[in-house]
């Protein structure tokens, strides 16, 4: 979601690319084992922002730390859509054991080109919806991506008939059900330079992947926020058209908002989210 990811169109920020520097003494004690286990110790690693404190910068490389079987479906799923659009390389992978003893593992990625989508500073809105149509087209670049085996599934919400035609062509496909501006990074042309964070990463329907990235983009505080910022709604307006969320199923829409709820619940107040139960109370949802 966007609340975890560093950085907001037009930000600014008091370290390199974005990010803050820390030297490796001070690191968290979770980072020094990784680093250690990795045989990058000795090198000064940033924090790349986030919520969960996984992702860390290390010169031209990233640090992901997580649950072994999470990072293994990001390996996985990342390799499967290399072959569509550009994905950091993993170079290392291992696992070691916390300061409470849990199994942990980290892997050592290349650090991609670019700038993350939703960094709009010095754009025209023109060039901000070009930039959200490349991120737009990026929908149909990951529905043609076979699944590799090991991902877990993700079936989504049974549709009404009269919006099952298109579900029911889509075979299962690689989703990454976090794509949003900030995952997104694009090149001085405008171009897609890497997809990032492939955590939520699932096999099922392509539509569940517009539905998730709809429902961020709309509901999202952070993105609600910027609203009326003629640059974002131009990027936010790109994107979906080229994405095509006119034609997401009201049951997927539904879907994306309730799995919005439970990943934002503990990160903002109850008011705070009260669109988004709105919306829900609207279009059919009897939980709320």
């Amino acid at each position: 979601m966007l609340a975890d990811s560093p950085g907001m169109p037009g930000a600014t920020s008091d370290g390199p690319d974005g990010f803050h520097s820390a030297d490796p003494a001070l690191a968290p004690a979770g980072v020094q084992r990784a680093a250690a286990a990795l045989g990058i110790s000795g090198m000064t690693v940033v924090a790349m922002g986030g919520a969960s404190g996984q992702t860390w910068g290390c010169g031209e490389h990233v640090l992901r730390i997580g649950e072994p079987d999470v990072l293994d479906r990001e390996v996985l799923a990342m390799g499967a859509a290399s072959g569509v659009v550009a994905v950091p390389k993993v170079l290392d992978k291992v696992e070691f054991g916390d300061e409470q003893g849990r199994t942990r593992a980290a892997v050592l990625l290349t650090r991609l080109p670019g700038r993350p989508a939703g960094d709009l500073t010095g754009l025209s809105p023109q060039e901000a919806r070009r930039r959200g149509e490349a991120c737009g087209a990026l929908h149909a670049a990951l529905a043609s991506v076979v699944p590799p085996p090991g991902l877990r599934r993700e079936l989504g919400p049974p549709l009404p008939r009269e919006e099952l035609p298109e579900a029911a062509r889509s075979r299962p496909c690689l989703l990454h059900l976090d794509l949003h501006p900030l995952n997104v990074l694009l090149d001085r042309a405008g171009d897609v330079s890497g997809v990032l964070d492939w955590a939520n990463t699932a096999a099922g329907p392509a539509v569940l992947d517009r539905a998730r990235t709809w429902s961020i983009l709309t509901f999202d505080p952070s993105s609600r926020a910027l609203q009326h910022e003629p640059r974002w709604a131009a990027l936010l307006h790109g994107w979906a058209r080229a994405a095509g969320f006119d034609d997401v199923p009201t049951a997927a829409r539904v879907w994306a908002c309730q799995l919005m709820l439970d990943d934002l619940a503990g990160r903002y107040h109850a008011n705070a989210l009260e669109h988004v139960r709105r919306f829900l109370r609207v279009h059919g949802s009897t939980d709320l």
